[in-house]
């Protein structure tokens, strides 16, 4: 997508994205719900199960056409994700666009981190990364302590 197209949406912007655009956006609504449903409804440890393999690492560098394709899926997730109804928090958009990548075969990293506040409540946190790209979550990630982490690293595409 146009990286203007992300700074504001609106009707007119949507009407002149690509068919490829479109697509990516309408499919990220659909499945920020769909993965907000799940996180609500399964134990967290089976929807771990499913996001990568725990307390692994994806490399730190990749190929540039990897890169722009996962920075287009952050962004669709991110941008999206303000205008769903239901909540579409960090950790919601990071198991969606984790999704995506393992659909395109890109490897990623799944970060959740813990922080104390200043209520001395206990807060939490989920970041996702690409090669050196902090793709979702990368706003607060630095006051977070990482407690898990886990992994795609093979880069096997779905067809």
């Amino acid at each position: 997508m146009h990286l203007t197209s992300y700074k504001r949406f609106s009707n007119i912007r949507f009407i002149k994205c690509s068919l490829k655009e479109k697509l990516l956006l309408i499919s990220s609504f659909l499945l920020l719900g769909i993965v907000r449903f799940l996180i609500l409804i399964i134990p967290f440890k089976y929807i771990t199960l499913l996001i990568g393999e725990k307390m692994a690492d994806s490399p730190s560098t990749m190929d540039q056409k990897k890169y722009r394709k996962a920075l287009k899926i952050g962004r669709a997730v991110s941008l999206v994700s303000r205008y769903t109804p239901w909540e579409s928090k960090c950790l919601v958009q990071a198991v969606t666009a984790l999704f995506y990548l393992r659909i395109f075969g890109i490897p990623y990293t799944l970060y959740l981190g813990l922080d104390k506040g200043e209520t001395n409540q206990l807060l939490a946190h989920a970041w996702l990364r690409c090669g050196e790209l902090i793709i979702t979550g990368n706003d607060e990630k630095d006051r977070f302590k990482v407690v898990a982490q886990f992994a795609k690293v093979s880069s096997s595409q779905i067809s």
